[in-house]
């Protein structure tokens, strides 16, 4: 059932279609103070049988625009972050952690100096390092490398989304990068 409703018409209109067999009713009023204002119908959509729908108020047109407005932002934003990712994506792999290291840690020179110590052993650093005995990956070398998908689609390729996995997975197992480095300095592996 495709619904009906008004548009181009002032505040106070009122739109509702409804049906419960599948067979459309319709009732419009207009509210407008002119017994002989123009309402003209516009299809917004089809909806399943047994749908209801009320607008009152808002033109339908108006209350359209606003959500398509919204969406719009939403997709700006969403390209915005992407742009600003690719970008940071093209810094140095060590930058990028110091930096995410202090904003999202709070860790500072010493802390950097225990991951690089580590990840220079893991990879030296290299976003494609990959360990052919035993399938790790990628700068923290992820084993199996896949599990840094939750952090990115693009995690065979990008430094942001392998340090930031790296980092998590750093600090949920170990709590810090010194614990990890001192661990691979014991073992040979974190």
């Amino acid at each position: 059932m495709a619904v009906t409703a008004l548009t181009g018409v002032a505040l106070g209109v009122s739109a509702t279609a409804s049906s419960m067999t599948g067979a459309p009713l319709m009732t419009f009023s207009a509210a407008t103070g002119d017994p002989a204002a123009e309402v003209t119908p516009t299809v917004v959509g089809p909806f399943p049988a047994g749908a209801s729908v009320t607008r009152s108020g808002v033109p339908v047109g108006y209350a359209l625009a606003q959500v398509q407005g919204r969406e719009q932002a939403v997709a700006r934003k969403r390209a915005s972050r992407s742009a600003a990712r690719a970008a940071l994506a093209a810094a140095d792999p060590h930058q990028i952690a110091r930096t995410m290291m202090s904003s999202r840690y709070g860790w500072g020179a010493s802390e950097y100096s225990c991951l690089s110590l580590l990840w220079q052993h893991e990879s030296g650093w290299q976003v494609s390092a990959n360990n052919p005995s035993s399938d790790a990956y990628g700068i923290p070398q992820a084993l199996p490398g896949s599990k840094m998908s939750t952090y990115g689609g693009d995690w065979r390729t990008n430094p942001v989304t392998q340090i930031a996995w790296g980092l998590a997975y750093i600090t949920s197992s170990y709590g810090t990068p010194c614990a990890a480095w001192g661990r691979w300095q014991g073992q040979g592996w974190y």
